[in-house]
């Protein structure tokens, strides 16, 4: 069989708003690439990945490329801010491709298996939770014509009736999934937001899957267990980024990566003894609560220039309320070590979090100039399906859209109307509020002139420029 995985149709502009579109993230599906290369490894089926977001693909255009190239199976990647495309790229398959089998799957489908096959009739089958096993066994049955009830994680339809098989476990030895089918993709189009790298290509790794942390604006698509590649297995990948892509940066993406103390120092002695610090930089996001000064000097000399922290309020009875499991304490400490380590720090920070007052919002961009990171990102609070928060919000009644287009652009950078606002705050205020953090953070002397200095480093300069074009769409400077 020949197998399509798609990402839909959706632009930076729709994602980011027109402020923000030219200088937002363009990131490889690694979900998609992942599925790919289990594909490849485990059958003799043909199989290609069609990002048409970074294609920049129209309907039409995405329509003719499935029409020439003729998938049996078509594998759709379902996310809440780009659902609605999403819906779109299903009914053009089944309207161009009436014959072809339809299969879902992603954090959307997961959260709501039933719902999303009740309003997708076209949609034929629907892979819940981790898919890379799943979708080998599913194409497996659909191929030999077997019944398909017997493959967990799945939805499928049963005379005209919605059914789930039992949920498959996750995957404890994350090793045994093969590397993701990068050749698949189009990487030279891929790049990072701008403050998350000095120098391209810059590429994205996921050491481990799973958090064991309790935030309620989190989902916890991959499990509360952490479960972590072996330093071979990262090494492998790192190695193959910088030979065959031509990376000088790394981006690790896990959400916490030095939750395992040990394993971070591991992997820095093997970078450093392999001499990949003198090849590459890199970067990740950890907690606060889990940094000691001897592993941030270790993770400088592997080659670490940049940490990005969710310090996210303030207030520490906001920090409680949404369960973060820190305090302002322990984010001045990180803070203060990892500058004192040579490394940039990043911090990111909502606005408009559950109960919070026009007092303790102020509070909150008082601390971004008093911590004084190197960068800081604001955003004010969406509560998304499959968050303890989203469930508050509903239950309160403070969430004002349950149309998942209207979840499409980015954290308030948009003309859109908000999705949520907590009781006794309006979306207009909370909107003014973000820019005058940004405003009041970034055009501080202190902060242009600490970034005078880093234009030694080929790549900031174009930095700056779409980061001062993002300020002025934003109109964040008036």
């Amino acid at each position: 069989m020949k197998i399509t995985l798609l990402s839909p149709c959706l632009s930076t502009t729709e994602r980011y708003g027109k402020a923000l579109g030219k200088v937002g993230p363009t990131t490889e599906p690694l979900g998609l690439a992942y599925l790919a290369a289990s594909i490849q490894q485990e059958t003799n089926h043909d199989v290609e990945i069609i990002d048409a977001a970074v294609m920049n693909y129209t309907p039409e255009q995405l329509k003719n490329r499935l029409i020439l190239s003729k998938p049996n199976v078509v594998g759709v990647m379902m996310l809440t801010p780009m659902y609605f495309r999403a819906q779109e790229v299903v009914r053009l398959t089944r309207q161009v491709l009436p014959d072809s089998t339809i299969i879902v799957g992603g954090p959307h489908v997961t959260i709501f298996p039933s719902e999303t096959m009740k309003e997708n009739p076209e949609i034929d089958y629907a892979v819940v939770g981790e898919g890379e096993i799943t979708i080998v066994e599913l194409l497996s049955a659909i191929d030999r014509n077997k019944n398909v009830k017997d493959v967990k994680g799945i939805v499928y339809r049963l005379n005209r009736k919605v059914e789930m098989t039992s949920m498959r476990p996750f995957i404890q030895n994350i090793d045994e999934i093969p590397l993701p089918a990068r050749e698949l993709l189009p990487m030279e189009k891929y790049k990072p937001a701008p403050t998350y790298y000095r120098e391209l290509p810059s590429h994205i790794i996921l050491t481990s899957r799973g958090c064991p942390f309790h935030c309620t604006y989190c989902s916890k698509i991959f499990g509360k267990t952490y479960r972590f590649h072996s330093i071979k297995r990262i090494m492998e990948e790192v190695n193959l980024l910088i030979s065959k892509y031509k990376a000088k940066e790394i981006i690790f993406r896990d959400d916490t990566f030095t939750i395992n103390p040990n394993h971070v120092k591991e992997l820095c002695n093997e970078m450093i003894n392999a001499g990949l610090n003198k090849k590459i930089r890199w970067t990740c996001m950890t907690r606060v609560n889990l940094v000691t000064p001897e592993m941030l000097k270790l993770m400088k000399r592997a080659g670490c220039w940049s940490i990005h922290y969710g310090v996210e309020s303030g207030s520490q009875r906001l920090l409680d309320l949404i369960e973060k499991g820190i305090t302002l304490e322990q984010v001045k400490t990180a803070v203060k070590w990892t500058k004192e380590a040579g490394i940039e720090v990043k911090a990111f920070f909502m606005l408009g979090l559950p109960s919070e007052t026009y007092e303790e919002s102020l509070k909150t961009i008082e601390f971004t100039k008093f911590l004084d990171p190197d960068w800081i990102q604001v955003t004010l609070t969406t509560p998304y399906p499959g968050t303890k928060l989203f469930d508050i919000a509903k239950a309160e009644g403070t969430i004002k859209s349950l149309k998942w287009e209207d979840y499409q652009t980015w954290a308030g950078w948009s003309d859109k109307d908000l999705v949520y606002t907590t009781k006794g705050r309006e979306p207009e205020e909370l909107k003014a509020l973000q820019k005058r953090a940004m405003r009041e953070f970034y055009m501080r002397p202190k902060f242009i002139l600490r970034q005078i200095n880093e234009l030694r480093y080929h790549g900031r300069l174009k930095t700056y420029v779409l980061g001062a074009y993002a300020l002025v769409r934003s109109k964040i400077l008036k």
